[in-house]
């Protein structure tokens, strides 16, 4: 699947800990995701930075079951990579 460029520039939130987690996520990993799962990161994308930080450290719960989902997926596909090079 082709990801739009609108997609990767709303990625880019311009805080490192969200950065880390989303664009290599876009880059990598949600291109080989179906429709649904592009639907579930779209909608992740309108919550707030703040938001993102605390789903992604644990801190809190997301709002809905399909971001609590979404924010795991991001997590173990961020997980599988730590380590890696250019990645």
């Amino acid at each position: 699947m082709e990801i739009s460029g609108k997609i990767k520039w709303e990625s880019r939130r311009g805080m490192r800990e969200i950065d880390l987690m989303l664009l290599p996520f876009v880059e990598h990993d949600l291109p080989n995701m179906d429709e649904e799962t592009l639907k579930d990161y779209e909608d992740l994308l309108e919550a707030t930075d703040l938001e993102l930080v605390r789903w992604f450290n644990g801190t809190c719960q997301p709002d809905s079951p399909r971001r609590q989902k979404m924010v795991a997926t991001i997590v173990k596909c961020h997980q599988k990579r730590i380590g890696k090079e250019g990645v």
